[in-house]
């Protein structure tokens, strides 16, 4: 009767570790997903960039309107260059390695993810502003 006791409490408590385990990956996926999104909607932006930076070049000059044209195409620069490092620490926090992670590794990958999904949202905020900001220049040009 002991011995039964025993295997019952501990099947429950394996089930309970594994049911938190659970939901802890689960809250992991839902926020890793939430931050690819993010990337997914802006990296198709990198192109755009490019190709703004070059149209911009041609009006840069030093004259007041010609500087808010070098001011332009830098926020582009940095846009690009936010996503390219982005890009490179992400990969190192979260590398494709397959491994499985334990109850604390995934906390604390949680714990990281929360700070990737704010940057990740100044990213955005980052390239979308400094493309609309070019292409209203360029349109009063």
């Amino acid at each position: 009767m002991k011995s039964s006791f025993f295997y019952m409490t501990l099947l429950a408590v394996l089930f309970i570790s594994c049911n938190q385990l659970s939901k802890e990956e689960e809250k992991f996926d839902t926020i890793m997903e939430k931050v690819i999104s993010v990337h997914d909607e802006v990296m198709p932006k990198m192109g755009e960039i490019s190709s703004l930076i070059k149209d911009l070049e041609p009006k840069i000059d030093t004259t007041e309107t010609g500087k808010s044209y070098a001011k332009a195409q830098q926020d582009l620069k940095d846009s690009y260059d936010f996503m390219m490092t982005w890009m490179s620490d992400f990969s190192e926090k979260f590398p494709h390695d397959g491994a499985e992670m334990d109850s604390a590794k995934i906390s604390s990958q949680i714990k990281l993810l929360k700070e990737e999904e704010i940057e990740v949202g100044e990213l955005r905020d980052q390239i979308n502003n400094s493309i609309d900001n070019a292409k209203r220049l360029l349109e009063k040009s």
